[in-house]
């Protein structure tokens, strides 16, 4: 017996029991005490009333504003945060029995300078072509050389430093001499 035939055979045999008169006169009873505002809606789904375009519209718009202006405060905001005193007070002795303030020699500007530290350059490979080129001095061949620049930039005050890799591609015509 394979499995349709089995399936077949099981749904003679299983038939539904239809529900007992008991039952049948409890769910009158429920019904019947259920509010008839209840009663007069079973059955029936309301669909929800479907937003119109401009309801949609200015209700997404707000959203993206709230957003962007929540940005904004931030960012504005953020520089705040990290902002070093603008000036530096210090104090030199000039006298035994007096002392003055002294303003220190750096600029509130020179605090946030990052300064160059170095620049490297790395060779990554090197491809040369087996084509000939004609110039103006003779045949020529296309090398291609490939480097990695590395700069790196630190400031001293707040001890911050910035690396920046950018990879670098040189084409040079290496003249060939006719032997």
């Amino acid at each position: 017996m394979n499995d349709s035939e089995f399936e077949n055979h099981l749904r003679g045999l299983l038939q539904p029991v239809a529900p007992s008169a008991e039952l049948r006169e409890r769910i009158g009873e429920e019904l019947a005490s259920m509010p008839k505002r209840a009663a007069a809606y079973s059955g029936r789904i309301e669909r929800p009333t479907k937003s119109g375009f401009m309801h949609v519209l200015v209700r997404d718009f707000g959203w993206a504003c709230a957003g962007a202006a929540a940005a904004v405060a931030i960012l504005a905001a953020w520089p705040s945060f990290h902002r070093t005193p603008s000036k530096v007070v210090e104090t030199a002795q000039t006298a035994p029995a007096a002392s003055a303030p002294v303003a220190s020699t750096s600029s509130p500007t020179s605090t946030n300078a990052f300064e160059h530290d170095e620049t490297t350059n790395e060779l990554v490979s090197t491809q040369g072509s087996d084509q000939l080129v004609e110039t103006d001095d003779g045949p020529a061949r296309e090398v291609r050389y490939s480097y990695l620049e590395r700069h790196e930039w630190s400031n001293p005050h707040t001890g911050a430093r910035v690396y920046l890799e950018v990879p670098r591609e040189d084409i040079y015509l290496l003249p060939v001499s006719l032997q």
